[in-house]
């Protein structure tokens, strides 16, 4: 009874001063003593009461991390494994004296408390040290979750078996596997061979980005499924590693490469191959009676190599195109008294609802679900943001949290111009760190419908596992900091101890991670004459070489930057003619290179007002508009502000009132992420309290590509103060990703010259 008194007090003084863990994910309690326990190279280990997978995978932790050998007979300290009861789930604890007792309360958190345990050992020249501590720890949420699209491009067993390896070790417990798609279906149906023989195979695949122009292709044949031993090997793979495996079968969208195989469950039945661009395609699964029975054929044999309890039948991005046309479709309709297409495709998803719920399994899939009406079984993965996850939650039914703003891996997560080619959008790790998959508007009462959270990788752009490897890594860990912690630390504690401790590991298992957290930070403000930029220490760096150019004059200049004086660069605005400058940001000590490229007009740096406001997923500050920075192709998140409003509202204030020559200002289509040009915009000028419409000729002349444009207006009246009203479309058209929603608008630079 003392020991237990003892062990309370030692808790309560700990939940009360936690010090700087070297876990990821941080753990509740951590408590260092100034004392060390010093060893050679082997533990003493009792296994008593441990399973046969529990004795094999901490023997394969203790050598992968420290080459540490465990043993039943060595002189070395001990390691006791104790059990506990009646605990929070998943709950375990490590007391590090003399000995090394580690309490699980089940075979996961036995599995997790051991690598937590491997992460406080350091190597040192004369034999291993370990800090004498108290951890005390569980998870936050019960669903940590990481996506791999093996669709788009293919990976081998053993590339997806290190995948589930390196997600073990961070305490995720759930592996998305999207399996089908339109490039490519991974995974072999007994009942139907041709859907490995035909729809795993694509003869051509498009080169560079979606939205390069002109497109051209690769013409090679491109491919390979999964056969169903090697599914049961993964699965019971990643089971040994306490991850259960969540398949994707898409439907009914997203389904070219099963209809290659099968056009007759389409609603032309026309003959198609597999598709080689990526994108949203019209053609997807009839609704008719024929097509629910092939599929649910289809998941019979899903169900019986994925023990797990969910089945994800996405639901996602389905056009209504053919369903609007289709005979057998509006048939469906009337006999079940359905008002239109999307109680239709709400109809297809509640078929596959009932049937996976008398097959004791459920339903998820994606926030596109909801329309049309939720079915009653189903969980939602909320990723078109938030709103999803908030209206499924409040009808009671279990959600999953992965919007695109936080946890979409495949985009950038570097402003850098040597950064690997992506979809687009920008998701450094601060943003994956800043992830809470609670929703702040939704009732405390239906926060404990979520769930938890997951990333997705998305590999439309991602052709090979090393290429895998560092859009995860080390936005992984910034994740399972947002899954697991109860509290987290700050981002710059967890910073400090991924580059200290992680990175270091990653290394060591040869994994190709993203060392963007090395690249300078640059921080931009306005200043009197234009604007100005600091480079802050990422505290591995202090000096920097900053290169500049101007066009005009084809001059180069290099100067030493040294980030602790807290020095400025500073970019005039030019009165006259544009001026295009160039700097190139070197650090001394490492090969990371950030380069950008400044036009400086009368405009850069001026004040910019949002009477409209900017959505808060897409805004980078007012400066973004008049920072001289045009927006790159494929476009990242921070170079753009982006309105989901069919109205916009800006005034700017050019700080004079003379007579100017012309405004500019450019747009960005992406219809595939329902991006659209405006329909109309209209230029004021203030005159005498009034706002008056400029009488000029407006036009748009295209940058870039056909993805950005620019529109521009003669300013014949001389003014200080411009408003810029913009409309949107009411809503994106028919036979366009997101038909029916209010379109984003995204908006780069305003430009004003003399």
């Amino acid at each position: 009874m003392k020991c237990v008194l003892v062990l309370l007090c030692l808790v309560t003084f700990n939940l009360s001063f936690t010090q700087v863990s070297p876990i990821i994910p941080t753990p509740v309690v951590y408590k260092e003593l100034n004392e060390t326990l010093n060893f050679d190279g082997e533990l003493l280990v009792s296994f008593a009461g441990l399973s046969t997978n529990l004795e094999t995978q901490i023997t394969n932790l203790a050598r992968m991390y420290h080459g540490i050998q465990l043993s039943i007979y060595s002189s070395g300290p001990k390691v006791l494994f104790k059990k506990l009861e009646n605990v929070i789930q998943d709950s375990y604890s490590i007391n590090v004296s003399n000995e090394i007792v580690v309490s699980y309360s089940s075979e996961a958190s036995c599995f997790y408390a051991f690598i937590s345990l491997m992460q406080l050992i350091e190597n040192t020249s004369s034999g291993f040290q370990l800090k004498k501590c108290f951890v005390k720890d569980y998870p936050k949420f019960s669903w940590r979750g990481l996506h791999l699209d093996v669709s788009r491009h293919f990976f081998s067993v053993e590339e997806v078996k290190k995948f589930i390896d390196l997600m073990s070790l961070y305490k995720f417990n759930t592996f998305h596997w999207h399996l089908t798609d339109d490039q490519g279906w991974r995974i072999e149906i007994k009942n139907f061979p041709k859907l490995a023989e035909i729809g795993a195979w694509r003869d051509s695949t498009i080169n560079d980005h979606y939205s390069t122009k002109p497109r051209t292709y690769s013409y090679k044949k491109y491919g390979g499924f999964y056969t169903q031993e090697q599914i049961k090997e993964v699965v019971a793979y990643a089971s040994s590693k306490f991850v259960t495996i969540v398949p994707e079968i898409e439907m009914p969208g997203h389904s070219r490469a099963a209809l290659a195989a099968y056009p007759e469950y389409s609603c032309t039945g026309i003959q198609q191959g597999v598709e080689g661009l990526w994108g949203v395609f019209d053609d997807i699964f009839c609704s008719k009676e024929e097509t629910i029975l092939f599929l649910q054929k289809i998941l019979d044999e899903v169900i019986l190599l994925f023990p797990g309890k969910y089945i994800h039948v996405g639901g996602d991005e389905a056009p209504k195109t053919r369903w609007e046309k289709c005979t057998n479709c509006q048939k469906v309709m009337h006999e079940n008294n359905l008002k239109n297409e999307h109680q239709l495709q709400s109809y297809f998803i509640q078929r596959m609802d009932k049937y996976l719920t008398e097959k004791g399994r459920k339903l998820i899939g994606w926030d596109e679900i909801l329309e049309g009406g939720l079915s009653s079984n189903a969980a939602v993965m909320s990723w078109r943001g938030i709103e999803g996850g908030v209206e499924a939650a409040s009808q009671e039914h279990e959600v999953v949290m992965t919007p695109g703003s936080h946890c979409y891996f495949d985009h950038y997560q570097g402003k850098g111009r040597n950064e690997p080619l992506a979809i687009g959008g920008f998701t450094p790790l601060e943003k994956v760190y800043e992830f809470n998959p609670i929703p702040n508007q939704l009732n405390k009462k239906y926060e404990p419908y979520i769930l938890g959270g997951q990333a997705n990788v998305w590999t439309e752009y991602i052709d090979d596992f090393e290429k895998v490897e560092y859009m995860v890594y080390p936005r992984a860990l910034a994740l399972s900091q947002a899954l697991w912690c109860a509290e987290k630390p700050s981002f710059n504690e967890f910073k400090n101890v991924l580059i200290d401790k992680h990175l270091p590991f990653l290394k060591k298992m040869n994994v190709h991670y993203a060392k963007t957290i090395f690249s300078p930070k640059i921080e931009w403000e306005k200043s009197n004459k234009g604007v100005q930029f600091k480079i802050k220490s990422n505290e591995q760096e202090e000096i920097y070489e900053v290169e500049s150019s101007k066009y005009r004059n084809k001059k180069f200049s290099k100067m030493n930057f040294d980030v602790s004086k807290d020095e400025s660069v500073e970019i005039n605005r030019s009165e006259k003619d544009q001026i295009n400058y160039t700097y190139c940001l070197k650090s001394k000590n490492d090969s990371l290179t950030t380069q950008f490229d400044i036009q400086a007009t009368h405009s850069l740096g001026i004040p910019v007002k949002y009477i409209t406001q900017p959505s808060s997923s897409y805004n980078s500050g007012n400066l973004t508009l008049v920072d001289g920075q045009h927006g790159s192709l494929p476009w990242k998140r921070n170079e753009w502000i982006g309105f989901d409003t069919t109205e916009i509202d800006i005034e700017i204030d050019l700080l004079k009132k003379q007579k100017y020559n012309q405004l500019n200002i450019s747009f960005l289509s992406d219809e595939h992420s329902w991006i659209h040009f405006p329909q109309q915009i209209e230029v004021f000028y203030l005159d005498k309290e009034k706002w008056k419409h400029y009488s000029s000729s407006v036009h748009f002349s295209y940058l870039q590509s056909e993805q950005v444009r620019s529109f521009q207006v003669a300013l014949n009246k001389p003014t200080r103060h411009v408003r810029i009203k913009i409309k949107s479309l009411a809503e994106i058209p028919a036979g366009f990703p997101g038909a029916g929603h209010i379109p984003w608008t995204f908006i780069d630079e305003i430009e004003v010259v003399k």
